[in-house]
């Protein structure tokens, strides 16, 4: 396990185990609030006939669990959230400081699953989270998936829209990589911003409805090449090098290889969005 990846499961652990660790919020509620509290969402199964719709109130004096659905959940820690009124948003904010919300904020959410059995949950607030090194101040998502829990594949992706294709954030920030618990049957991860999440196989999903997107890269498996859905109708390095000119002969050897493990895959590889 490299380095960053053990970094990010440590500061899971240590985030989902942190309770007595947040301070006090200067607000005149939170004297008598308790340090840790569960404050509802949705308990109901999520199916892919039907959504559900929710809301939860972040209260940032004090850390907050909240359920999304079918044993899915989200944790705020204390002060975590930004100023709704004056902080930014946007890619490239994420990291930015940001003043600290005082006050109540609701959030309406709805939640199903896609027509591969996975979870989506979108929000309807465009909120950022308190940026900060300290695992113990990250929020938290995390979704109740045994067979995302099991294979690598998988992924919680972000979604900018309920209706666009999603995609995988931490291949620009590791700190956003998908822990996976196959003891637990679950996949957890950081957020450092609202919009939608889906747990899904790839990197990302145009939003085509074909789960693949533009292509899968496969730089996971050692190669830095990318496949797209039609690559996985070619069979032998006659066709790969037919339909990649510019590839070498070992690109095409690696190409051909690339394809055959995604095909193997593809089950997994089309079941995003």
């Amino acid at each position: 396990m490299s380095k960053v990846r053990m970094a990010v499961v440590l500061g899971m652990t240590a985030m989902l185990a942190a309770c007595s660790e947040n301070s006090v919020a200067p607000s005149s509620d939170a004297a008598s609030a308790p340090m840790s509290v569960t404050g509802g969402g949705a308990t109901a199964a999520l199916t892919t006939t039907d959504t559900i719709r929710f809301s939860i109130t972040i209260e940032p004096w004090h850390q907050t669990s909240y359920y999304l659905g079918s044993g899915n959940s989200i944790i705020f820690p204390a002060h975590s959230l930004c100023d709704v009124q004056t902080s930014s948003y946007g890619v490239g904010q994420w990291d930015k400081p940001c003043a600290l919300e005082t006050s109540s904020t609701t959030v309406n959410a709805k939640a199903w699953l896609d027509g591969n059995g996975h979870a989506r949950v979108d929000f309807d607030r465009h909120l950022r989270f308190v940026p900060s090194t300290n695992p113990a101040q990250w929020v938290v998502v995390s979704f109740a998936d045994l067979q995302a829990s099991l294979d690598p594949f998988f992924n919680i992706l972000y979604c900018p829209t309920a209706t666009s294709g999603c995609f995988d954030e931490s291949v620009n920030d590791p700190t956003l990589l998908t822990v996976r618990n196959p003891i637990t049957g679950r996949v957890t991860r950081r957020i450092k911003h609202f919009s939608g999440y889906n747990v899904a196989a790839g990197d990302d999903d145009s939003g085509d409805g074909s789960g693949l997107g533009s292509s899968f890269n496969l730089g996971v498996l050692g190669h830095n090449l990318s496949i797209s859905a039609d690559d996985l109708s070619l069979d032998d390095l006659e066709s790969v090098s037919r339909a990649h000119p510019n590839l070498s002969s070992s690109e095409v050897a690696t190409m051909l290889t690339n394809i055959r493990i995604a095909r193997k895959f593809s089950g997994y590889i089309l079941a995003s969005g």
